[in-house]
């Protein structure tokens, strides 16, 4: 439905505990997109096929984590190790720093992937609302934070989910 118009971007700050990003209707930009992704999409034409240049200890973290994932691709930036993949119809980013410590991983799934829970209590109180995507993110000493894209009739509203605590973190009005 919104194939290709989406744009999306979520920054999760550890040292305020909260999260930002934008959300936008438009034809996709790279003016839009954060740095440091521009920097893995243009610097790096193609994924890096060499293991070399990656951290020793970023590779042994994956392998020791995702042991049946052999389809990823891993980008370089100024300042992270990049490794994305798709697995069971849930695609992943795992970021890793220049010394190969894990920083956070991104999990980005429809509803049929949801946990239960989760699903049970958003569809509790926005029944009337389809939801489209969820961003599930994890980073060291930290709960699990969930961001949900519901689709309504007149609006459109991301929720931010940690911890049980739901609240409105986004409300946007569809153009007629």
């Amino acid at each position: 439905m919104y194939e290709n118009k989406i744009i999306y971007c979520v920054h999760w700050s550890s040292h305020r505990n909260d999260c930002k990003g934008q959300f936008a209707f438009v034809e996709p930009s790279t003016k839009l997109v954060p740095a440091y992704l521009r920097t893995v999409r243009e610097n790096v034409p193609e994924p890096v096929h060499y293991y070399n240049n990656i951290s020793t200890r970023a590779i042994r973290d994956f392998v020791m984590n995702f042991p049946e994932v052999s389809n990823e691709s891993w980008f370089c930036t100024a300042d992270l190790f990049v490794a994305m993949f798709t697995l069971n119809d849930i695609s992943y980013r795992i970021d890793y720093d220049r010394k190969g410590n894990w920083i956070e991983t991104f999990r980005t799934y429809d509803e049929t992937n949801m946990p239960s829970d989760l699903r049970q209590s958003v569809k509790g109180s926005y029944y009337d609302y389809n939801i489209y995507l969820v961003q599930e993110i994890h980073q060291p000493f930290h709960p699990a934070i969930y961001i949900v894209h519901l689709d309504g009739k007149k609006k459109l509203i991301n929720l931010q989910v940690c911890n049980g605590v739901m609240f409105e973190w986004q409300k946007f009005k569809k153009s007629k």
